[in-house]
């Protein structure tokens, strides 16, 4: 990624200096398994200072196409395989500061398996019945831009399973969810303080 500098003109006077990341898109999968379960992560977010509640996401590598990526992070950050990916359009979660693309899938009758993070990245699986997750999205609790729209879009064309009435309240956002003692913040790079 690189930080650009444009100078844009104005039709009546001498215009204004921009300043702008220029990313290379990325791909975000919504993952489904045959009992409706979406596969959603907690990832620790440095930029926010806390844990986000989203779907496996990340930066297109050169030469791979949106749904190479889809399937790479869905494997990656979830350890699942898609039987289908459906695409769900792309949208630009920061226009005015990132010509960032975000790419959208939904992978159905994903299969699980063992993850294989990258290094520094702080990830929990936070799977949620499809239901709850779409909830979170319309009350405002999932935060995470690109997810609540890809589930709503998913909803919308009939994608996600429905199979019953969703808690209106979200699992906190200070830790992820476990049974077992919080985790702490990372330091820089990723490594628990």
């Amino acid at each position: 990624m690189t930080v650009r500098e444009d100078h844009e003109p104005a039709p009546d006077g001498p215009g204004r200096t921009w300043y702008y990341l220029d990313h290379p898109g990325c791909a975000l999968v919504l993952p489904v398994t045959a009992d409706g379960t979406l596969l959603l992560i907690r990832s620790w977010r440095v930029a926010v200072g806390g844990w986000c509640l989203e779907a496996p996401a990340g930066r297109c590598e050169p030469g791979e196409s949106p749904r190479e990526t889809a399937c790479r992070e869905l494997s990656e950050e979830t350890g699942a395989r898609a039987g289908v990916l459906y695409p769900l359009g792309s949208v630009w979660p920061s226009s005015g500061s990132s010509n960032e693309e975000v790419h959208l899938f939904l992978a159905a009758d994903v299969r699980p398996g063992p993850p294989h993070h990258d290094d520094g990245e702080v990830i929990h699986p936070c799977p949620l019945p499809a239901p709850e997750a779409l909830a979170l999205a319309t009350n405002g609790e999932l935060q995470d831009a690109p997810t609540a729209l890809a589930l709503l879009r998913a909803h919308r064309r009939g994608l996600l399973p429905t199979v019953s009435a969703a808690p209106t309240t979200a699992p906190p956002t200070t830790a992820p969810p476990t049974t077992a003692a919080p985790i702490a913040a990372p330091t820089a790079f990723g490594q628990q303080r």
